[in-house]
Protein backbone atom coordinates (compact mmCIF):
# COMPACT_ATOMS: atom_id res chain seq x y z
CA UNK A 1 0.00 0.00 0.00
CA UNK A 2 0.89 3.34 -0.06
CA UNK A 3 0.42 5.46 3.06
CA UNK A 4 -0.42 9.20 3.53
CA UNK A 5 0.15 9.97 7.75
CA UNK A 6 -0.99 13.79 8.85
CA UNK A 7 0.84 14.55 12.44
CA UNK A 8 0.03 18.21 12.60
CA UNK A 9 0.72 18.22 16.47
CA UNK A 10 3.70 21.05 17.25
CA UNK A 11 4.61 18.74 19.76
CA UNK A 12 7.06 15.77 20.87
CA UNK A 13 4.06 13.37 22.82
CA UNK A 14 3.29 9.78 23.56
CA UNK A 15 0.54 10.84 20.30
CA UNK A 16 3.74 11.29 18.28
CA UNK A 17 6.63 9.14 19.18
CA UNK A 18 3.88 6.07 18.84
CA UNK A 19 2.88 7.45 14.76
CA UNK A 20 6.46 8.19 13.97
CA UNK A 21 7.14 4.97 15.26
CA UNK A 22 4.23 3.54 12.66
CA UNK A 23 5.48 5.41 9.77
CA UNK A 24 8.86 4.34 10.07
CA UNK A 25 7.44 0.34 10.44
CA UNK A 26 5.41 0.91 8.02
CA UNK A 27 7.91 1.47 5.86
CA UNK A 28 9.75 -1.08 7.25
CA UNK A 29 7.15 -3.51 6.21
CA UNK A 30 6.96 -2.75 2.57
CA UNK A 31 4.93 -0.34 2.30
CA UNK A 32 5.14 3.33 0.50
CA UNK A 33 4.76 5.71 3.33
CA UNK A 34 4.65 9.56 3.14
CA UNK A 35 4.23 12.08 5.97
CA UNK A 36 2.32 15.75 6.30
CA UNK A 37 3.73 17.74 9.00
CA UNK A 38 5.46 21.10 9.74
CA UNK A 39 8.79 21.87 8.78
CA UNK A 40 11.22 22.27 11.30
CA UNK A 41 8.66 20.50 14.56
CA UNK A 42 9.85 17.11 16.02
CA UNK A 43 8.26 14.96 14.18
CA UNK A 44 9.43 16.31 10.94
CA UNK A 45 12.88 16.15 12.54
CA UNK A 46 12.96 12.48 14.01
CA UNK A 47 11.45 11.33 10.55
CA UNK A 48 13.88 12.78 8.97
CA UNK A 49 16.37 11.14 10.80
CA UNK A 50 14.43 7.78 10.00
CA UNK A 51 14.73 8.71 6.20
CA UNK A 52 10.91 8.46 6.05
CA UNK A 53 9.45 10.98 3.49
CA UNK A 54 8.06 14.55 4.90
CA UNK A 55 6.45 17.10 3.31
CA UNK A 56 5.99 20.72 4.67
CA UNK A 57 2.02 20.36 4.34
CA UNK A 58 -0.31 21.23 7.31
CA UNK A 59 -4.07 21.83 8.68
CA UNK A 60 -4.84 25.85 9.43
CA UNK A 61 -7.95 27.04 11.59
CA UNK A 62 -11.37 26.70 11.08
CA UNK A 63 -11.56 29.09 8.51
CA UNK A 64 -8.19 28.77 6.56
CA UNK A 65 -9.26 26.46 3.11
CA UNK A 66 -5.90 27.69 2.27
CA UNK A 67 -4.03 25.15 3.47
CA UNK A 68 -6.72 22.37 3.28
CA UNK A 69 -6.79 22.78 0.04
CA UNK A 70 -2.62 22.79 -0.40
CA UNK A 71 -3.59 19.28 1.78
CA UNK A 72 -5.86 18.65 -0.84
CA UNK A 73 -3.15 18.82 -3.74
CA UNK A 74 -0.61 17.29 -1.55
CA UNK A 75 -3.27 13.85 -1.37
CA UNK A 76 -3.97 14.26 -4.81
CA UNK A 77 -0.34 14.36 -5.88
CA UNK A 78 0.86 11.60 -3.59
CA UNK A 79 -2.31 8.88 -4.38
CA UNK A 80 -2.17 7.38 -1.35
CA UNK A 81 -4.01 4.10 -0.92
CA UNK A 82 -5.09 5.05 2.76
CA UNK A 83 -4.60 8.30 4.73
CA UNK A 84 -4.13 8.23 8.45
CA UNK A 85 -5.16 10.94 10.11
CA UNK A 86 -3.97 11.76 14.02
CA UNK A 87 -5.54 15.22 14.94
CA UNK A 88 -9.15 15.42 15.65
CA UNK A 89 -9.14 19.26 16.26
CA UNK A 90 -8.12 19.07 12.56
CA UNK A 91 -10.58 16.21 10.94
CA UNK A 92 -12.96 18.25 9.41
CA UNK A 93 -10.32 20.02 6.73
CA UNK A 94 -8.37 16.88 7.06
CA UNK A 95 -11.07 14.58 6.44
CA UNK A 96 -12.80 17.20 3.67
CA UNK A 97 -9.14 17.08 1.86
CA UNK A 98 -8.74 13.49 1.69
CA UNK A 99 -11.88 13.52 0.55
CA UNK A 100 -11.48 15.95 -2.15
CA UNK A 101 -8.47 14.10 -3.36
CA UNK A 102 -10.75 10.78 -3.61
CA UNK A 103 -8.62 8.83 -1.48
CA UNK A 104 -10.05 5.21 -1.07
CA UNK A 105 -9.67 4.48 2.77
CA UNK A 106 -9.75 7.57 5.05
CA UNK A 107 -8.72 6.48 8.83
CA UNK A 108 -8.30 9.01 11.82
CA UNK A 109 -6.56 8.09 15.15
CA UNK A 110 -7.91 8.83 18.40
CA UNK A 111 -5.94 8.52 21.57
CA UNK A 112 -8.68 11.23 23.85
CA UNK A 113 -10.14 9.95 26.90
CA UNK A 114 -14.01 11.55 25.77
CA UNK A 115 -15.86 10.89 23.29
CA UNK A 116 -16.83 12.89 19.71
CA UNK A 117 -17.54 16.76 20.57
CA UNK A 118 -20.68 17.58 20.01
CA UNK A 119 -20.10 20.76 17.43
CA UNK A 120 -21.16 20.33 13.96
CA UNK A 121 -17.62 20.66 12.13
CA UNK A 122 -16.86 16.98 14.23
CA UNK A 123 -19.74 15.11 13.60
CA UNK A 124 -20.23 16.30 9.98
CA UNK A 125 -16.58 14.77 9.62
CA UNK A 126 -17.23 11.97 11.20
CA UNK A 127 -20.08 11.32 9.10
CA UNK A 128 -19.03 11.95 6.02
CA UNK A 129 -15.14 11.88 5.42
CA UNK A 130 -14.03 8.85 7.90
CA UNK A 131 -14.01 5.36 7.34
CA UNK A 132 -13.01 3.66 10.49
CA UNK A 133 -11.08 4.79 13.58
CA UNK A 134 -8.43 3.21 15.23
CA UNK A 135 -8.60 4.12 19.25
CA UNK A 136 -5.76 2.80 21.55
CA UNK A 137 -7.70 1.40 24.48
CA UNK A 138 -11.67 -0.62 24.80
CA UNK A 139 -11.93 2.60 27.55
CA UNK A 140 -11.93 4.75 24.12
CA UNK A 141 -13.94 2.99 22.24
CA UNK A 142 -16.54 2.48 24.63
CA UNK A 143 -16.79 5.90 25.52
CA UNK A 144 -16.83 6.97 21.72
CA UNK A 145 -19.51 4.87 20.65
CA UNK A 146 -21.47 6.28 23.40
CA UNK A 147 -21.03 9.72 22.14
CA UNK A 148 -21.93 8.31 18.22
CA UNK A 149 -23.70 5.91 17.86
CA UNK A 150 -24.73 6.80 14.51
CA UNK A 151 -20.50 5.47 13.92
CA UNK A 152 -20.48 1.93 12.73
CA UNK A 153 -19.19 0.15 15.49
CA UNK A 154 -17.46 -2.36 13.59
CA UNK A 155 -15.23 0.67 12.48
CA UNK A 156 -14.05 1.50 15.46
CA UNK A 157 -10.82 -1.03 16.14
CA UNK A 158 -8.54 -1.35 19.28
CA UNK A 159 -5.28 -0.81 18.43
CA UNK A 160 -3.50 -0.76 21.61
CA UNK A 161 -0.21 1.28 21.46
CA UNK A 162 2.92 -0.63 21.09
CA UNK A 163 6.11 -0.07 22.70
CA UNK A 164 10.02 -1.19 22.80
CA UNK A 165 11.73 -2.13 25.73
CA UNK A 166 14.80 0.68 26.49
CA UNK A 167 18.49 -0.23 26.67
CA UNK A 168 19.58 0.12 30.03
CA UNK A 169 21.14 3.82 30.74
CA UNK A 170 23.90 1.74 32.85
CA UNK A 171 23.35 4.28 35.78
CA UNK A 172 23.24 7.79 33.72
CA UNK A 173 20.66 9.74 35.21
CA UNK A 174 21.80 8.59 38.67
CA UNK A 175 25.41 9.77 38.15
CA UNK A 176 24.12 12.80 36.23
CA UNK A 177 21.96 13.34 39.79
CA UNK A 178 24.73 12.05 41.80
CA UNK A 179 22.48 9.33 43.57
CA UNK A 180 23.95 6.01 44.30
CA UNK A 181 22.70 2.91 43.28
CA UNK A 182 20.95 2.21 46.49
CA UNK A 183 18.79 5.60 46.74
CA UNK A 184 15.03 4.73 46.02
CA UNK A 185 13.53 7.17 42.84
CA UNK A 186 10.70 7.68 41.74
CA UNK A 187 10.30 8.86 38.38
CA UNK A 188 6.97 11.28 36.85
CA UNK A 189 7.05 12.45 33.22
CA UNK A 190 4.62 14.42 30.87
CA UNK A 191 3.58 17.83 29.70
CA UNK A 192 3.93 20.20 33.10
CA UNK A 193 0.02 21.07 32.84
CA UNK A 194 -2.64 20.22 35.08
CA UNK A 195 -4.40 17.72 33.32
CA UNK A 196 -0.88 15.36 33.93
CA UNK A 197 -1.74 16.08 37.69
CA UNK A 198 1.62 16.72 38.81
CA UNK A 199 0.69 18.90 41.79
CA UNK A 200 -1.32 15.39 43.11
CA UNK A 201 1.95 13.58 42.61
CA UNK A 202 4.14 16.69 44.76
CA UNK A 203 1.62 16.18 47.78
CA UNK A 204 1.66 12.41 47.58
CA UNK A 205 5.32 12.58 47.65
CA UNK A 206 5.83 14.58 50.34
CA UNK A 207 3.76 11.86 52.56
CA UNK A 208 6.14 9.59 51.89
CA UNK A 209 8.38 8.33 54.34
CA UNK A 210 10.91 5.91 52.83
CA UNK A 211 14.44 7.49 53.95
CA UNK A 212 16.29 9.60 50.85
CA UNK A 213 14.09 8.27 48.90
CA UNK A 214 13.61 10.99 45.70
CA UNK A 215 11.57 12.35 42.93
CA UNK A 216 12.51 13.07 39.49
CA UNK A 217 10.62 14.89 36.80
CA UNK A 218 10.94 15.26 33.43
CA UNK A 219 8.83 17.50 31.15
CA UNK A 220 8.43 20.97 30.72
CA UNK A 221 5.22 23.23 30.26
CA UNK A 222 3.17 26.17 31.90
CA UNK A 223 3.02 25.15 35.75
CA UNK A 224 6.52 24.39 35.56
CA UNK A 225 6.91 27.38 38.00
CA UNK A 226 3.74 27.18 40.16
CA UNK A 227 5.14 23.35 40.41
CA UNK A 228 8.67 24.59 41.46
CA UNK A 229 7.19 26.21 44.14
CA UNK A 230 4.87 24.19 45.86
CA UNK A 231 7.79 21.88 45.81
CA UNK A 232 9.32 24.51 48.00
CA UNK A 233 6.34 24.83 49.54
CA UNK A 234 6.19 21.36 50.88
CA UNK A 235 9.63 20.85 51.66
CA UNK A 236 10.50 18.87 48.82
CA UNK A 237 13.18 21.27 47.37
CA UNK A 238 15.87 19.49 48.11
CA UNK A 239 13.92 15.67 47.28
CA UNK A 240 12.85 16.58 43.59
CA UNK A 241 14.94 16.73 40.66
CA UNK A 242 13.77 18.82 37.72
CA UNK A 243 15.14 16.93 34.15
CA UNK A 244 13.20 19.23 31.90
CA UNK A 245 11.83 17.84 28.17
CA UNK A 246 14.18 14.62 27.64
CA UNK A 247 14.22 12.63 24.53
CA UNK A 248 16.23 9.83 25.92
CA UNK A 249 13.43 9.47 28.50
CA UNK A 250 12.89 6.08 28.52
CA UNK A 251 16.59 4.87 28.57
CA UNK A 252 16.29 7.01 31.51
CA UNK A 253 13.77 5.26 33.06
CA UNK A 254 15.46 2.11 33.76
CA UNK A 255 17.45 4.16 36.04
CA UNK A 256 14.23 4.80 38.17
CA UNK A 257 12.77 2.10 41.08
CA UNK A 258 8.99 3.26 40.26
CA UNK A 259 6.80 5.49 37.78
CA UNK A 260 4.08 7.39 38.97
CA UNK A 261 1.27 8.21 36.58
CA UNK A 262 -0.70 10.99 37.69
CA UNK A 263 -3.21 12.33 35.53
CA UNK A 264 -6.18 13.34 35.74
CA UNK A 265 -7.28 12.18 32.13
CA UNK A 266 -5.80 10.46 29.52
CA UNK A 267 -5.78 7.80 26.94
CA UNK A 268 -3.44 5.17 27.17
CA UNK A 269 -0.74 6.91 28.20
CA UNK A 270 2.49 5.41 26.34
CA UNK A 271 5.12 6.95 29.15
CA UNK A 272 3.47 3.84 31.12
CA UNK A 273 3.80 1.75 28.69
CA UNK A 274 7.84 2.81 28.21
CA UNK A 275 8.05 2.46 32.27
CA UNK A 276 6.26 -0.83 31.54
CA UNK A 277 9.19 -1.73 28.83
CA UNK A 278 12.12 -0.86 31.22
CA UNK A 279 10.65 -3.31 33.50
CA UNK A 280 9.23 -0.68 36.80
CA UNK A 281 7.18 -0.77 39.45
CA UNK A 282 3.93 1.34 37.70
CA UNK A 283 1.72 2.92 40.06
CA UNK A 284 -1.09 4.99 38.35
CA UNK A 285 -4.20 6.79 38.33
CA UNK A 286 -7.80 5.24 37.56
CA UNK A 287 -8.32 6.51 34.01
CA UNK A 288 -7.77 6.18 30.34
CA UNK A 289 -6.76 2.41 29.65
CA UNK A 290 -4.96 2.16 32.37
CA UNK A 291 -6.86 -0.63 33.62
CA UNK A 292 -6.09 -2.29 30.69
CA UNK A 293 -2.51 -2.10 31.18
CA UNK A 294 -2.15 -3.12 34.48
CA UNK A 295 -5.25 -4.75 36.20
CA UNK A 296 -5.28 -8.39 36.81
CA UNK A 297 -7.12 -9.94 33.93
CA UNK A 298 -7.10 -12.63 31.68
CA UNK A 299 -5.74 -15.01 34.12
CA UNK A 300 -2.54 -12.81 34.73
CA UNK A 301 -1.83 -10.65 37.87
CA UNK A 302 -1.30 -6.82 38.26
CA UNK A 303 1.37 -5.38 37.27
CA UNK A 304 1.09 -2.35 39.38
CA UNK A 305 -0.58 -0.38 41.57
CA UNK A 306 -4.55 1.51 40.92
CA UNK A 307 -5.22 4.31 42.47
CA UNK A 308 -8.05 7.15 42.28
CA UNK A 309 -7.28 10.37 40.26
CA UNK A 310 -7.19 13.39 42.45
CA UNK A 311 -6.34 11.82 45.25
CA UNK A 312 -2.93 12.63 47.51
CA UNK A 313 -3.08 10.23 49.86
CA UNK A 314 -3.98 7.17 48.47
CA UNK A 315 -1.32 7.81 46.11
CA UNK A 316 1.16 8.69 48.88
CA UNK A 317 0.41 5.31 50.35
CA UNK A 318 0.47 3.17 46.99
CA UNK A 319 3.89 4.84 46.50
CA UNK A 320 5.09 4.01 49.85
CA UNK A 321 4.13 0.35 49.87
CA UNK A 322 6.30 0.07 46.01
CA UNK A 323 9.23 1.91 47.18
CA UNK A 324 8.96 -0.31 50.60
CA UNK A 325 8.83 -3.09 48.32
CA UNK A 326 12.08 -2.02 46.42
CA UNK A 327 13.95 -1.43 49.26
CA UNK A 328 13.07 -4.61 51.02
CA UNK A 329 13.25 -6.87 48.12
CA UNK A 330 9.91 -8.29 48.23
CA UNK A 331 8.17 -11.03 45.90
CA UNK A 332 5.64 -7.94 45.09
CA UNK A 333 8.32 -5.81 43.42
CA UNK A 334 10.18 -8.48 41.53
CA UNK A 335 5.87 -10.08 40.57
CA UNK A 336 5.23 -7.00 38.99
CA UNK A 337 7.98 -5.79 37.89
CA UNK A 338 7.93 -9.79 35.61
CA UNK A 339 4.45 -9.01 34.83
CA UNK A 340 4.94 -5.26 33.47
CA UNK A 341 7.55 -6.59 31.24
CA UNK A 342 6.01 -9.55 30.28
CA UNK A 343 2.72 -7.44 29.11
CA UNK A 344 5.13 -4.50 27.14
CA UNK A 345 6.55 -7.44 25.11
CA UNK A 346 3.29 -9.76 24.65
CA UNK A 347 0.32 -7.09 24.72
CA UNK A 348 1.96 -3.97 23.13
CA UNK A 349 4.35 -5.34 21.26
CA UNK A 350 5.42 -2.94 17.82
CA UNK A 351 4.97 -5.94 15.58
CA UNK A 352 1.25 -6.50 16.68
CA UNK A 353 0.66 -2.64 16.63
CA UNK A 354 1.52 -2.56 13.21
CA UNK A 355 0.48 -5.45 11.80
CA UNK A 356 -2.98 -4.16 13.38
CA UNK A 357 -2.69 -0.49 11.86
CA UNK A 358 -2.28 -2.54 8.52
CA UNK A 359 -5.71 -4.44 8.73
CA UNK A 360 -7.50 -1.01 9.39
CA UNK A 361 -5.73 1.01 6.61
CA UNK A 362 -6.32 -1.58 4.54
CA UNK A 363 -9.61 -2.28 5.14
CA UNK A 364 -12.44 -4.95 4.79
CA UNK A 365 -11.40 -7.54 2.64
CA UNK A 366 -13.98 -9.12 -0.05
CA UNK A 367 -14.48 -12.01 1.75
CA UNK A 368 -15.61 -9.39 4.63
Amino acid sequence: MKIALQIDSPIWGGNEKVLTMVAAGLRDRGHQVVVACRRGHPVHVHLTSLGVPVHDVHIGGDVDLVHAGAFAAFLRRERPDAALLSWFKKSFWAGWAARRARVPRVVERWGMEEGLPARWKYRHAFRHYVDALMVNSEDIRRRWLASAPWFPADAVHVVLNGVKRPTPSGGALRAELGLGPDVPVVAGAGRLERRKGFDVLLAAFARVSVPDARLVVAGAGPEEGALRRQAAALGLAGRVHWLGFREDLARLLTDCDVFALCSRKEGMANVMLEAMAAGRLVVATDIGGVREALDARDGRPSAGWIVPPDDAAVLGVALEEALRAVVDAAPVARARREEALYRAEHWFSVDRMLAETENVLRGPTDGG
